[in-house]
Parts: C-alpha cells; structure tokens; sequence
C-alpha cells in the first residue's frame, strides 16, 4: 500500500474529495486544485474524468501536498513545476509515467522517483538537488533535465545509456568523466560550472550541440567537431 493510502486509508480521489473538509489544508488545496481541473465537484464524476485523463498539468497552483494524485494510476504525463513541492513520495506510485516536469519546486530527495521505470522524460530543473543516485535505475530516460542545483557528484548519470539530451547547467560540477559512456548524447548542457577538463567528452561522437560557457576551462580546445562546442 502507498505511503499516502497507509496514511488516510483513501485508495480514491473520490475518497480524498469526500472527506476534504478533514484534510490537512495543503492536501485539501490539491483536492480542489484537481475539482477545478475536472470542472465540477461532484466526487464520483470528477473521479471518472481523473482516473480517465493519461495527461494532466497542473504548474503554478501553490501545491505541497501531493497525496491526493496517488490514486491517478493511468496518468503518462504529469506537470507539476512551478509549485512548492518537498515530498515526492505519493508520486511513487504513479507507475506508468513516461513524461514528468517537477522544475521549479523545493526537491531535495529524488528517492520516490527511482520506481518510475518507464519514465522517459524528466525536468528537475530548479530544485534543491544534490544526491542523484535514485535517478541510476531509470534506464529509459532519454531526456533529463538538471540545471539550477547543488549537483556535483555524476556518477549515477553513467548508467543512462538511452539519455540523448542532458541540461547540467549551473551546478558544482568539475568532474564529467561519468559522462563518457553516454554514447548516445545527442545535446549536453554545462553551462555555469566548475570543469576544467572536457577530454572525456571526445567519446561522445553523437554529440551535435555541447553548452561549455562559463567553466574554468584553460583553453577554447574543443575535443570533437569544433563547430559543436560553445565556449
């Protein structure tokens, strides 16, 4: 049973919406939120259109609280930036996710985002992130988002060998050795870091675009086609 279900015992968004008025108000805003999405409040009928809907965007809506989507199962694609968001956890349950925007909120921990396994595209971008070690076992990521963080540490990105297009600016990263496996990179954004050193970047011969501004780098040496590299 999910974190939110084991909680308040509500397995429904028709659970949630009847029993809102005794909600902590953070996860009653998000009920309403997800009223005002269906256009009515009526409970059972905005309970058939959610758990019908496979693509929802609910950015910039003040949500924290994200328990009441835990029951929207058949959801692919899901906005939520632009919110005050900490607590991943009820999104864990959101298995078939292949699409997920969370830019712009106050995430710090990524662990609830690890059992997401098909996802395929994720923006992270505007967060509180350091660790990114739950992101390792999505394999199937092909686009990743990660710019405006406290990332420095990489090494949990050289296990995404379907990843074509990577966005790392403005971190605390010296070291991209990590990336050299990542042979399918498409398009790689370090823009606004701390890396000297791009050799390791020669092996990514995919590469059509490489964002290298603001970096210590000692030279403008660019160690693939030179028309690639932006310094």
């Amino acid at each position: 049973m999910a974190a939110a279900e084991e909680s308040t015992g509500f397995s429904s968004f028709a659970e949630w919406c009847l029993n809102r008025e005794t909600l902590p108000s953070d996860a009653k805003h998000t009920v309403e939120v997800l009223l005002r999405l269906t256009g009515t409040n009526d409970c059972a009928a905005s309970e058939e259109k959610l758990s019908n809907l496979t693509g929802v965007s609910l950015s910039n809506n003040r949500i924290s609280n994200l328990s009441p989507l835990s029951s929207l199962k058949n959801l692919t694609s899901l906005s939520l930036s632009k919110n005050e968001i900490i607590d991943l956890a009820p999104v864990a349950s959101l298995k078939n996710l292949t699409w997920l925007n969370l830019s712009q909120n106050q995430i710090s921990d990524l662990t609830p985002l690890s059992k997401l396994k098909d996802l395929t595209s994720l923006s992270l971008s505007n967060n509180q992130i350091s660790d990114l070690t739950p992101l390792k076992s999505l394999k199937e990521l092909n686009w990743l988002s990660l710019s405006q963080n406290q990332i420095s540490e990489i090494k949990p990105l050289s296990k995404l060998k379907n990843l074509t297009s990577l966005n790392l600016n403005h971190n605390q990263i010296s070291d991209i050795s990590q990336l050299q496996s990542l042979e399918n990179m498409t398009k790689l954004h370090l823009r606004d870091n701390q890396i000297a050193d791009i050799e390791p970047l020669s092996s990514l011969k995919n590469l059509t675009y490489l964002e290298l501004q603001d970096n210590p780098l000692p030279s403008h040496s660019c160690p693939l086609d030179p028309y690639i590299c932006n310094f």
